[in-house]
Formats: C-alpha cells, sequence, structure tokens
C-alpha cells in the first residue's frame, strides 16, 4: 500500500515540480549575465573594446559625438491618428577620441533630446567640439530589424556589405534602462527564479523520499491501525476513482488531496454531499467540475489535511454521475452518515454539532458494516 500511494504521490508531484523547474531554470539561464551586470556595476563605456561589448552590460557614457539618427520611434493616438516622437536612435563610435580600434553601434535617446543631438552629429561631422551629454544605460542586442535599418543607413553613406559587416556592432545602449533599477529588478527575478529551482527539486526529492506520506501515516495511527491491517483494509476497499485513489472500505475511507494522500477513519465521517463547481471566463461557461463534500464529527481533527478548508475533505470525482454513485455508496456502506446539503444543516453543523448529531448519526448502529 505505501509503496503504491509513494508511486501516486511522485506521479502527481512530479508535473508541477518539473515545471518549475523549467521555469526556474530558463530564468536563470536569461537572467545571468543580467546579474553579472549588476554585480559588475556601471562601467565607463569609453573604455570598452570593441571585444568587451555584449548585451546586459550596464553602462556610463559620456558621449561627445554621433553620426546621425537612423530609427525614429513614435506613438499615434488611435482616435485622433496624432503621432508624436517618443524615441531617437542615433550612432556612435566605440572607445574614447583617442581610440584606433572602434566600431559604430547605436544609443537610443528621449525625444526631448533631439535638440542636443541634432547639434552634436552637426558637430562631428564637421569635426568641431561640442559639449559632451551624459547617458547611462544598458547595452542591448538590436533587434533584427533595427540592425537592417543600420544597415541601410551605412549602405545610403556608401559603405559597402563588407565594410558594414566589419565596422558595425548589432547592439545598442538604451538609456531608458535606469542602471540601479535594472540591477534591482534583475537580482529579484533571479531571486524568484532560484527559489522556484529549489522549490521544483524539494518537491520532487520529498516525493521519492515518501515525505509526502507522513500525514496518511500519522492518522492512521491515529485512527489506530497498523500497517498490515490498513493494507488489507486498502486492497479490499471500492476504487471510486483510480487517478486520485479514492478507494471506501469497511472502516476506512482513502483520497488524495493533490499528491497527499489522506485517510479517514469511517466511523468519524458524520455528513457527505456534492459539491458542483461552474467555471466562467470573461462571464462564459467553459467547464463544471464535481466533488464529494466529506465532514467530520470532529471539526478540527482533520483540518491539516485539506488546503480548502478547516472542517471539510473535499474530493474531485469524475462527474456528476460519479458523485451520484459515490453518494449512494457512503449510504449502503455508513447508514449513520447524512446525505445531501441543505443551507439550514450546513448552520446546525457548524454552530450546535451535537444537534446534528442528533439527526441520524447518534441513530444508527456504527457496527452495521457490510
Amino acid at each position: 500500500m505505501f509503496e503504491e500511494l509513494k508511486k501516486r504521490s511522485i506521479k502527481k508531484r512530479m508535473f508541477p515540480a518539473i515545471l518549475l523547474l523549467i521555469i526556474g531554470g530558463a530564468a536563470l539561464v536569461f537572467l545571468f549575465p543580467r546579474v553579472m551586470g549588476a554585480m559588475k556595476g556601471n562601467i565607463a563605456f569609453e573604455t570598452l573594446a570593441p571585444d568587451e561589448i555584449r548585451a546586459n552590460l550596464l553602462v556610463d557614457v559620456t558621449l561627445d559625438a554621433n553620426f546621425g539618427c537612423y530609427i525614429e520611434e513614435y506613438e499615434e493616438n488611435t482616435q485622433t491618428h496624432y503621432t508624436r516622437t517618443t524615441d531617437l536612435y542615433y550612432v556612435i563610435w566605440t572607445g574614447d577620441a583617442n581610440a584606433t580600434d572602434y566600431r559604430y553601434m547605436g544609443i537610443k535617446v528621449p525625444a526631448s533630446d533631439e535638440k542636443k543631438m541634432e547639434a552634436m552629429a552637426e558637430a562631428t561631422y564637421y569635426n568641431e567640439p561640442c559639449d559632451p551629454i551624459m547617458y547611462n544605460g544598458e547595452i542591448q542586442k538590436m533587434p533584427d530589424e533595427d540592425y537592417e535599418f543600420l544597415r541601410e543607413y551605412f549602405m545610403g553613406a556608401g559603405l559597402t556589405e563588407e565594410e558594414f559587416e566589419e565596422y558595425t556592432l548589432p547592439y545598442f545602449i538604451n538609456t531608458e534602462v535606469i542602471p540601479t533599477n535594472s540591477a534591482v529588478v534583475s537580482c529579484t527575478f533571479a531571486a524568484f527564479a532560484l527559489l522556484f529551482v529549489l522549490i521544483g527539486s524539494w518537491m520532487i526529492i520529498s516525493a521519492i523520499r515518501g515525505g509526502r506520506l507522513k500525514t496518511f501515516k500519522k492518522e492512521l495511527a491515529d485512527a489506530g491501525f497498523g500497517e498490515a491491517e490498513a493494507d488489507l483494509e486498502y486492497q479490499g476497499a471500492r476504487i471510486i476513482l483510480k487517478p486520485d485513489d479514492f478507494r471506501i472500505g469497511r472502516r476506512l475511507t482513502f483520497f488524495m488531496i493533490g499528491s497527499k494522500p489522506h485517510v479517514l477513519l469511517n466511523d468519524e465521517i458524520v455528513w457527505a454531499y456534492q459539491k458542483t463547481t461552474t467555471h466562467r471566463t470573461n462571464g462564459i461557461k467553459t467547464g463544471t467540475t464535481y466533488s464529494v463534500v466529506l465532514n467530520t464529527i470532529d471539526k478540527k481533527k482533520y483540518e491539516s489535511q485539506n488546503v480548502f478548508t478547516k472542517r471539510q475533505s473535499e474530493i474531485s470525482v469524475a462527474g456528476e454521475q460519479n458523485a451520484l454513485e459515490t453518494l449512494e455508496y457512503i449510504g449502503q456502506t455508513m447508514p449513520w452518515v447524512l446525505l445531501g446539503f441543505d443551507n439550514d444543516l450546513n448552520r446546525l453543523y457548524n454552530k450546535d454539532c451535537k444537534s446534528f448529531l442528533d439527526i441520524q448519526y447518534f441513530k444508527v448502529d456504527h457496527n452495521q458494516l457490510i
């Protein structure tokens, strides 16, 4: 029995655990260079050689030259069709004024800087000095479409394809990324990704080592059953729903909530009813699920076993017919259990459980077992 429950628990645990590992692992791979860049802090862009420039580096830029705008980004009001320029992309070069090995790449600046950047472009064209503009941001890989715009810009300036490939880098500095915020966000997301990996690993290890059976074993001990006696009960129980191992035996009821197996002493079940849940997306019905709710004589005794409520064990079933058949079988094997939901019964069960038990529980001989 324990081995079978362990296998079922591992099987149910595996999918969410692997999903967490995949999401967390992929996020860590994506965020790793950003975190490394954040740990290094801002680098003076002018000190970077062309082969040192890569995505995710945080840089401080002292810009004293640019070679014109190659992309203009704008947004349009869909109602008035009014357009407004939001950002501009300018061609800059790497290194400082004394660099002998340099490449051309891009920098993204807000449209409010257009006047200063155009004045700098003119000064660069005439080889005149100008006041530098200070920026900081993150080096990012150019999208393919943007790189094509850069290619067209240089082709229009008379460069050959070979010269373009030799003298340009497919990167740009995004000055809209605030380095401090970028570092904080990257490290925060990386921490969550690592947490996902740790939780996923723990879920798998815990299931393999039988950790999901601890509550089940305690519930068996509390019910006064040894392993051999419980195994006989388990093997002889009627299977209600195989995937969740929902079984009703002569003295015990077995079921799983999530990946954790549980057991209830039949003698302590006092009320059972069907619960129907209608699922909707944007107001449209997308499906219906059914479950059987089991309420016990001791409202607090089983509160650790159910994530849904403190007083109930809610067990999913295959459908409405399965729910009805389950309740019918409970009525046959546990005649002291009150069947069916009623608001008055619910109030009585919660406020005056003894009076609730007087309705049926105390009126039936609990030795009437099949």
